[in-house]
């Protein structure tokens, strides 16, 4: 158990649907584990303070164990996950003529979306910026490839001109805030502000568990190191992995 939630707890590379969703595989094995142990779910909760889809599920989780449900709690979430992508999916149907799209980052909720288009629109073409400073967006890239999708990968620098080719910019989110800004990866606003100078159209794509009651976002620091390992001096390096999407940038936010 213990090197699955290692690795769990230190995956910077995928989206906060695919951690999520692994994790509740993780814990519904460990079930008769969370009987003994329910502190466990608080130490889990602390490895994920940004992810607020992440701290909904780990909350309701604690509310089922105190009344001895927790089984109930698991196969509630079994049957959501089951239905949430083609739930996104059918909603937006607005998406099915385009063909080319811009993107960044792993999102597990675009992977599903992408390979549900490809079978009505097999030329769909993905350029994916590579995402740094974890580079997941070649991780991304990658899966979408062995999908047979059309993909090619880009840097963040190449954003603005590759907007003028393709036919709309689109994103997951790790939140939702509720006044309708979106928290995603850092680069998301160039896609934007890229759209909206070109007049493209730019969505975003998550289910609700994403969407948190609060208007605040924070940035955290991340170690300057994964920007530059051996740097010269004392050059101030600055890392942050999430940024804030305003909402008039947004053209619509798709969910479940």
């Amino acid at each position: 158990m213990n090197k699955k939630f290692s690795k769990l707890f230190n995956d910077k590379t995928s989206g906060s649907f695919e951690i999520l969703f692994e994790l509740h595989n993780h814990l519904k094995v460990q079930s008769s584990f969370l009987k003994i142990f329910p502190q466990f779910i608080d130490s889990v909760s602390e490895k994920f303070p940004t992810f607020e889809n992440i701290q909904k599920y780990l909350n309701e989780l604690k509310k089922y164990l105190k009344k001895n449900q927790v089984e109930l709690f698991f196969n509630k979430y079994d049957e959501l996950f089951s239905n949430i992508n083609e739930l996104i999916f059918i909603n937006a149907k607005e998406l099915n003529n385009y063909t080319s799209f811009l993107t960044i980052s792993n999102s597990k909720t675009l992977f599903e979306f992408f390979v549900r288009l490809k079978k009505i629109n097999k030329e769909i073409q993905i350029s994916i910026c590579e995402s740094r400073p974890k580079y997941e967006g070649r991780i991304f890239a990658k899966k979408l490839y062995d999908e047979k999708i059309n993909v090619e990968l880009i840097t963040e620098a190449m954003i603005f001109n590759k907007c003028k080719e393709v036919d709309c910019g689109i994103i997951g989110a790790d939140t939702i805030l509720n006044n309708g800004n979106v928290i995603n990866k850092i680069g998301s606003s160039i896609i934007a502000l890229s759209c909206k100078n070109f007049n493209k159209p730019f969505y975003v794509m998550a289910d609700k568990t994403k969407i948190k009651q609060t208007e605040k976002f924070k940035q955290k620091e991340m170690p300057p190191e994964e920007i530059w390992r051996h740097s010269y001096k004392k050059i101030k390096i600055k890392n942050y992995y999430f940024e804030e999407i305003p909402k008039n940038l947004i053209t619509k936010i798709i969910t479940d």
